[in-house]
């Protein structure tokens, strides 16, 4: 028996599905390090409301008007679809990862940066 006749290692794509997306390891690290530092960043000062008292000028939005400013950026720069440099889930856990940050920069900027 020939080694040609064996099964590819790799599982094959449906034929209607899309193809998989190349994830650049730079690209990522990026993505998550800056969702992670902006959302520490923009929860120190969440408790102070430092953009004024509506809803739309909570720190958790403006971050997220950040984000998806950031995200449009990088979309128009690399002229590709921002779904073929970042998978959709990992612009989600990117996503989650700037929430729970922020909450913990909250955290800190309430009860550690006003103490006595």
């Amino acid at each position: 028996m020939s080694d040609s006749s064996r099964a590819s290692p790799t599982k094959p794509t449906p034929p209607g599905g899309p193809p998989p997306v190349p994830v650049s390891r730079h690209l990522l690290t990026w993505w998550f390090g800056l969702t992670a530092l902006g959302g520490v960043g923009f929860g120190l000062y969440a408790d102070e409301r430092p953009f004024g008292g509506g809803v739309l000028a909570h720190p958790l939005v403006v971050f997220f008007a950040f984000v998806a400013a950031g995200l449009l950026t990088l979309r128009f720069l690399h002229a590709r679809p921002l779904l073929q440099m970042i998978s959709a889930r990992s612009l989600a856990a990117g996503a989650v990862i700037g929430i729970v940050c922020f909450f913990i920069g909250a955290w800190f900027g309430v009860n550690l940066i006003h103490m006595p």
